[in-house]
């Protein structure tokens, strides 16, 4: 019986080509988007997953609960430390960035030649308690328990040695310091928030004021929300801070990568919103596909009646066409799968390189398991509504050539593809329209033909203006450069209290941001009043006085400097006259600092349209970063022979032996790098979405032309002209169309509206935009149904009506 069925079914396939590939070829671009997007979801929802332990990790990040200023993931270790005692707490891992920490250098020799360390860090011998590594030689705990010694990761290894059994075993010069490698590991996969190639002991009985990535493994039923509290609680009396409203969080481990936002992370983080609508969008495009198939299925019954006709006089029971016509949706759906492999095996690399993610397809029970499930389904889904209407039909309908196929449903489904579709060209359009606005918002400075120079140290350029600068602004195509602790496309590092002359202070965190001289002009600021930091005014550079008062003794000796003031914050302090600020002195409130203010102006944003305004003052050589950057203005700069220059330069005035650059307007589109891939992601799925609509509005057109056939051509004997005969049949798909845009343009506005709030510079959203996308689904409906219906009309009557 199933061969004679399987059978029936390639006849069925056979006789009407058409119908069928145009049913796999739907299915298969359906399933195909569907797993490329479920593959970079499976990815990312798989980040320290191989993590021991995972479920009872936590790691420690503090919220000043400061507007635009992210989580920030270090803990100073002391604190940490108090909670190590407790009952539910089982252990606790630190990772120390030590030369942040200014315990190390990354600056090594070997073999007489300059490298720089990628990512050390000091740590505890319990660190493989905590995260999964593979050591390929030597001990890692016992590295990690004397001084002296290092354990690399095997790219490490290979870039300094050539190979890990080259570098096993070997010395390296770190400083003055001789160390050797004791052991050698694996490098740590990529769907891991981690990222070091080298390790080293620490003894954070003794670095124990040092800030660092502190780890909790706690027990069942522990109290987290009470851990949080007291370290709150000591964090707070430590330090005698104002800000009461600081709180601890403790992520889960598997959550931290959706966290990771700060620029204090290892690596960026991902967007757990992005995950969740790519899992959303996939299963959406499966459902229009399913519809998109069962709207052609159920157009092919009408050539199919005389068949079913004969089946049910020879005494084919309902079970029986129920069966046959789920097994043909099963075939279809099989061979479907089959293309969509084909087409994600050879669309998986771009795809890769788009997402930015080592994406594979690789083959297990739990995948393969996954798939099967998934074509079972469609295939039920996409076959019980045609054998339904197959099963039920009565004879005598089917042998006067009549099938009622229960017209609610497929002009449901029919709404269901076109609100999709015209939902998702809303979001495509106002996502685009949102991404533009922040490409081109006015942030208050300029990045473009802006170099920047990163992971300098702050000891060589914060102490005074260093010689290279002026070596830099000699060379052919810049303008100008500068020193800054702060990277403005990221987030604010620093903070300077102090209060105003008429007592005014700043009740939350006041960012700063250390730079040198020249400030303004180097960063494209604009200048409201005042002036800029200038080497003519060697005193603006933070520096010690011989002066002492009262209030002062016991804070250490007296600093002054020279800052400039954002509008906003001159404004917050009460001066409305921005004139008035110019050339005022205030006075710090936690550093034993005094401050002129040189110059005021406008209102910068630091990071993404999601961050607030924030009142900024720039400092002048004060910053308590341990690395720096150069932010280097050019124009018209031959930028390939500016780089190579600046690394010579560099390396002679021995700054760095792996000099870090990037374009400031290129790591300014990074920070909207979600924004962009959710419109890419959107815009694709639209596209989709249309092109599948399309052909489940190809099959229903097919049978209403089919149905209406002998209609179309009594009015075409009355003097009914071809576009009159288009539009009667086109005229019941638009009125679809219309029932969809209600449905669908609500709804995406509110989805739009609920993610721009997530801004704060946005666009407001235009009446025009949901009017395009109604007329665009309705001249994509009008043309599809055109096509079929104008072939329809062109048929001579006579061929129709010659057996009435």
């Amino acid at each position: 019986m199933l061969v004679s069925h399987i059978t029936t079914a390639f006849r069925v396939f056979k006789r009407h080509k058409l119908y069928a590939l145009l049913n796999v070829f739907g299915l298969s671009i359906g399933l195909a988007g569907a797993l490329l997007v479920a593959l970079f979801a499976e990815y990312e929802l798989s980040f320290d997953k191989m993590q021991p332990d995972h479920q009872q990790v936590y790691r420690l990040h503090v919220d000043v609960n400061v507007p635009g200023l992210e989580e920030i993931p270090l803990t100073v270790v002391s604190i940490a430390q108090t909670v190590s005692s407790r009952s539910d707490v089982s252990d606790l891992l630190v990772l120390a960035d030590v030369v942040d920490s200014d315990l190390l250098s990354a600056h090594i020799n070997v073999a007489g030649q300059a490298f720089k360390l990628r990512n050390l860090y000091g740590t505890s011998a319990n660190i493989r308690d905590f995260i999964h590594l593979e050591v390929m030689l030597g001990n890692l705990e016992q590295v990690l328990s004397v001084p002296n010694q290092i354990a690399l990761s095997n790219s490490e290894a290979t870039r300094l040695f050539g190979s890990a059994s080259k570098a096993f075993r070997q010395t390296l010069l770190m400083g003055e310091q001789s160390v050797t490698v004791g052991a050698v590991f694996d490098d740590l996969p990529d769907n891991s928030h981690f990222l070091f190639h080298a390790l080293v002991s620490v003894d954070f009985t003794i670095h124990n004021d040092i800030s660092s990535y502190v780890y909790l493994k706690t027990q069942q039923g522990a109290d987290l929300k009470d851990i949080e509290k007291l370290l709150a609680s000591r964090l707070i009396e430590k330090y005698q801070l104002k800000n009461s409203q600081l709180e601890y969080r403790l992520v889960p481990m598997r959550e931290v990568y959706f966290k990771a936002h700060s620029p204090f992370e290892f690596k960026p983080g991902g967007s757990a919103f992005l995950v969740n609508l790519s899992l959303v969008l996939s299963v959406l495009l499966l459902a229009i596909a399913a519809a998109n198939y069962i709207n052609i299925a159920v157009s092919q019954l009408l050539y199919r009646i005389k068949e079913i006709a004969m089946r049910k006089t020879l005494g084919a029971s309902k079970r029986q066409l129920i069966l046959q016509f789920l097994l043909e949706a099963l075939l279809l759906v099989i061979l479907a799968t089959l293309l969509a492999l084909c087409w994600v095996e050879m669309l998986l690399p771009s795809f890769s390189a788009f997402a930015n993610r080592p994406l594979q397809l690789i083959w297990d029970w739990s995948q393969l398991l996954a798939v099967l499930g998934v074509v079972f389904l469609l295939a039920l889904i996409s076959g019980a509504y045609p054998a339904f209407c197959v099963a039920r039909a009565p004879l005598k309908s089917l042998l006067a050539g009549q099938l009622q196929t229960g017209q609610a449903v497929r002009k449901g489904l029919l709404v269901f593809q076109a609100a999709m579709a015209m939902a998702l060209i809303v979001c495509t359009m106002v996502s685009l329209q949102q991404l533009t606005f922040l490409q081109n918002l006015s942030l208050g400075y300029d990045a473009t033909d802006r170099i920047v120079i990163h992971d300098l140290s702050s000891k060589q350029l914060m102490e005074k203006e260093h010689a290279i600068l002026n070596e830099i602004r000699a060379l052919p195509g810049v303008m100008q450069v500068t020193t800054t602790d702060t990277d403005l496309t990221d987030s604010i590092l620093e903070s300077f209290y102090f209060r105003w002359p008429n007592g005014y202070e700043e009740s939350e965190l006041p960012p700063t941001i250390g730079t040198g001289f020249h400030a303004v002009e180097t960063l494209g600021l604009t200048l409201l009043a005042g002036r800029d930091f200038s080497p003519q005014f060697q005193s603006d550079w933070l520096h010690s006085t011989d002066e002492h008062t009262e209030a002062q003794q016991g804070k250490g000796n007296l600093q002054a400097m020279a800052i400039l003031v954002t509008e906003q914050m001159a404004k917050r302090a009460g001066y409305d006259n921005v004139d008035e600020v110019v050339g005022l002195h205030v006075q710090g409130l936690y550093r034993n600092i005094n401050a002129t203010i040189v110059g005021v102006v406008k209102d910068i944003k630091v990071g993404s349209a999601k961050d607030d305004w924030l009142p900024v003052s720039f400092s002048a050589g004060y910053s308590s970063q341990s690395t720096v950057r150069l932010v280097v203005s050019t124009e018209q700069a031959n930028f390939s022979q500016l780089f190579n220059q600046l690394r010579q330069l560099l390396k002679r005035f021995n700054l760095t032996a792996d000099p870090q650059f990037s374009l400031m307007q290129q790591d300014l589109a990074k920070v909207y790098s979600v924004e962009h891939d959710l419109f890419v992601l959107i815009r694709n799925f639209s596209v989709l979405a249309m092109f599948l609509s399309c052909l489940g509005l190809f099959g229903l057109a097919a049978f209403a032309a089919k149905r209406q056939q002998k209609q179309l051509a009594i009015r075409k004997v009355l003097g009914a002209t071809r576009l009159s005969l288009v539009n009667l049949l086109a005229r019941e798909f638009l009125i679809v169309v219309f029932a969809a845009a209600a449905i669908a343009l609500p709804l995406a506005y509110w989805l739009m509206d609920d993610w721009l709030q997530g801004f704060n510079d946005r666009i407001e959203q235009a009446v025009w935009v949901y009017g395009a996308a109604a007329l665009l689904v309705a001249l994509f409906t009008w043309l599809t149904v055109a096509t079929l219906a104008f072939k329809a009309a062109s048929t001579r009557p006579s061929l129709i009506l010659r057996y009435e």
